[in-house]
């Protein structure tokens, strides 16, 4: 699967995406889309991203991927891919998942 991403980020023409209609290119060092979005100066709520990893995933990095709603944190950037980031039905979603993360994190924090 790591060849497949590689040969789909590395090997195509054009090094890039649509996020919200808006073409976005793909740095060499973005492994997730997460990392494509915050690159491209886009806000995305992902608060397990790297720092609160350790209670857990979030899912509140939730966004449509050529129609289909995945997590940004566990698909790699594709060439082309067509993303919607800001859209009220996932924006709410997302506040819901936050609010369930936070209650999840501060109940593990006592066990810690």
């Amino acid at each position: 699967m790591k060849f497949y991403f590689h040969f789909l980020v590395y090997f195509c023409e054009m090094k890039f995406l649509w996020i919200d209609g808006e073409k976005v290119e793909i740095n060499d060092r973005d492994k997730t889309l997460v990392d494509t979005i915050r690159s491209a100066k886009k806000s995305i709520t992902a608060p397990c991203y790297r720092t609160l990893r350790q209670f857990g995933t979030c899912n509140s990095c939730l966004v449509e991927i050529n129609g289909e709603k995945k997590l940004a944190c566990g698909n790699p950037p594709v060439c082309e891919e067509e993303i919607v980031l800001n859209r009220a039905d996932l924006i709410e979603e997302r506040k819901q998942k936050v609010k369930v993360f936070k209650k999840h994190k501060e109940m593990m924090e006592k066990y810690l």
